[in-house]
């Protein structure tokens, strides 16, 4: 997305559903997917005559809480506006939401290589959903809502337009999700509509604008190209390819001396292209009002402290000590911390290694090693998550100390972790099992040598005749005889003495 001309200017709307068991404004259940349609509905979130909302205070709690996580001021009162539209999808005819006084503000982001400023984090609903059929024998067109959704509590998190590539609006997106999931505001699953990202596009000459708080602004005469944002993305993927694809189509524009006009498109998963959907509206078609059914909600100190004693620590911080202090890779640290059940089993496995070896960035490599290896290898061929695999602490530490004594290979140890995932064994027996048969096999490992070299003479010559590769061959022969429990290094002095 480099280009010597233009500058990319991108900011970024992430809609979360916040993780509560009542809509935003009745006490509608919000677990709505994959249920009957129309059956988490009632007259407030149906928007019928004289149902009066009543605002859910979990949900604003969480809203709170994404603003301590991002590092927002949080406003001392709340106020709800009325967001005026006409479609069928909002039986009201407006969304209860906020416009001029958010609860959370000026917060920010830290990335790898740069710092994401949040404009605003607010309070919002969401609307029904609507699906689009085609009449079977006429091919006639109609649509159908699902209120279900009306009414889910929203979260809108509102950057500056301070993002300059769509890799780091895709790093940003993940971020937030990331925040979401470890404080347990949401699970923001995309697929299932629970976070929904809508970048803001805009392509300019360089050194004819600048950034100033929230606005993009002409230096001099320079007339601004217009912004365009894009709707309907699936997936953090896609949040990166629908810009990359929209930069290079406005730049065509632009090039061609076409005129860039606001709208709304769409990202089209399937083609891969965005597509115009209406002209963009500004705040004034919204036609903001106060809502005058809601009283002012005033929000103590003591409030934001009891909230912010939910927060815990986030990615970005446990992607620091990983690196600094457990000595991981970037590229380690990064998987670990991607994930909170994930970095809690780290975590924890880190700690009960380093009380028995007294080396934490050791311990921190063989607690890595165990968990994006063996375990994710096998979570992943079985389809499950971290959480539902019962991993034993007690079990995976052992397992760990008789890999770094070198009591077992590599190969074994795996062999064993995985048969004690498959069928549900004590691993902390298999181990001993092992050890077992690795001393009896070490008091006859000379007879065992013997007995291969003198069944296999051909590689025995080959090694005689300089064929080095021979010995692994042998030693191979070794450890199958002894199903894997004897110390190769040792195997291998006593092939070569006796080959001598």
């Amino acid at each position: 997305m480099e280009n010597n001309k233009y500058d990319i200017i991108i900011g970024l709307e992430i809609h979360i559903q916040t993780k509560t068991k009542s809509k935003m404004f009745c006490t509608c259940p919000t677990g709505y997917f994959q249920k009957e349609p129309n059956t988490h509905v009632c007259p407030v979130c149906l928007g019928l005559p004289g149902a009066l909302p009543v605002p859910n205070k979990r949900a604003i709690e969480l809203c709170i809480l994404m603003g301590l996580a991002t590092h927002c001021t949080i406003s001392n009162e709340i106020y709800f506006d009325r967001k005026h539209y006409f479609y069928p999808d909002l039986p009201k005819g407006y969304q209860i939401s906020q416009y001029k006084n958010p609860i959370c503000s000026n917060g920010l982001v830290k990335l790898s290589n740069t710092t994401v400023e949040i404009e605003r984090i607010h309070q919002e609903e969401d609307v029904a959903k609507s699906t689009h059929h085609t009449e079977a024998g006429t091919n006639k067109e109609y649509s159908l809502i699902d209120y279900n959704k009306s009414g889910v509590p929203l979260i809108e998190i509102v950057t500056k337009p301070c993002i300059r590539s769509s890799s780091q609006a895709k790093e940003y997106a993940t971020r937030i999700r990331q925040i979401a999931r470890y404080l347990n505001i949401s699970d923001a699953d995309m697929e299932k509509g629970q976070m929904r990202c809508e970048p803001n596009i805009s392509i300019q000459e360089k050194g004819k604008w600048k950034q100033e708080g929230r606005e993009v602004v002409p230096i001099g005469n320079y007339k601004l190209n217009a912004k365009i944002e894009i709707k309907n993305i699936g997936s953090i993927t896609a949040v990166e390819k629908s810009i990359n694809y929209e930069v290079d189509r406005l730049i065509e524009e632009i090039e061609a001396g076409n005129n860039i006009k606001q709208q709304t498109r769409g990202w089209n998963a399937n083609k891969g292209i965005t597509e115009f959907q209406r002209s963009k509206e500004t705040s004034d078609d919204y036609r903001y009002m106060a809502e005058p059914d809601i009283p002012v909600i005033k929000i103590s100190k003591e409030d934001t402290d009891r909230i912010s004693k939910e927060l815990i620590e986030l990615p970005d911080k446990k992607l620091d000590r990983y690196i600094n202090t457990y000595q991981l890779s970037e590229y380690d640290a990064n998987v670990l911390s991607a994930n909170k059940d994930v970095a809690v089993l780290f975590d924890k496995l880190v700690v009960d290694i380093e009380n028995e070896l007294k080396d934490l960035p050791t311990s921190a490599k063989l607690a890595s090693n165990c968990i994006t290896g063996t375990i994710f290898a096998w979570i992943n061929e079985k389809g499950i998550s971290i959480s539902s695999a019962n991993l034993d602490i007690a079990d995976l530490v052992a397992w760990n100390l008789a890999l770094n004594s070198k009591e077992i290979t590599k190969s074994k140890a795996e062999k064993l972790l995985r048969e004690s995932l498959d069928n549900k064994k004590d691993l902390s027996k298999l181990l001993d099992d092992f050890r077992k048969q690795s001393s009896e096999s070490a008091t006859n490992l000379t007879d065992i040598v013997k007995d291969v070299i003198l069944k296999n003479e051909k590689a025995v010559n080959d090694f005689k005749n300089g064929n080095k590769a021979s010995m692994g061959f042998l030693i191979g022969q070794v450890m199958q005889i002894t199903q894997g429990s004897a110390d190769p290094n040792e195997t291998k002095s006593i092939l070569i003495k006796e080959l001598e």
